[in-house]
């Protein structure tokens, strides 16, 4: 007997999948998540030719950046607009912005520390001025 899984599990799971570190296997993430390596592979086909999408309109995949691929601007920017966001609202803005809540917190955790991100290489020519 096979398993069903909801619309939004499955665009959800191409989420993580699309937007997990490098060092994390998609074997490793399909497994995590309770389905299989070749499932996980005919969804994240799916969705990169839009036929993953939830039927009520709300969320569809999109060509979102990942994660790590924002700018410090962006990252900052997105803490701030979710600084006053109760849990399903933060919910819903990540979602949208294609990130995870932990994303949101992780970044918070590194402008506290003063961390840095390597800048896109659009970035790697602005000066930075204190």
């Amino acid at each position: 007997m096979s398993r069903k899984f909801t619309q939004e599990f499955k665009v959800q799971a191409v989420e993580k999948a699309l937007s997990e570190d490098r060092n994390v296997s998609l074997k490793g993430i399909a497994d995590n998540l309770g389905v299989g390596y070749s499932t996980l592979q005919r969804w994240i086909a799916q969705a990169k030719k839009h036929e993953l999408e939830l039927t009520n309109g709300d969320h569809s995949m999109t060509t979102e950046k990942r994660p790590q691929d924002w700018n410090l601007e962006d990252r900052l920017n997105a803490i701030i607009e979710c600084a006053g966001l109760d849990g399903t609202d933060l919910n819903r803005y990540c979602r949208l912005k294609g990130l995870y809540p932990h994303h949101i917190q992780q970044w918070k955790q590194d402008f506290a520390k003063g961390a840095s991100v390597k800048p896109v290489p659009s970035e790697s020519k602005r000066q930075i001025q204190s």
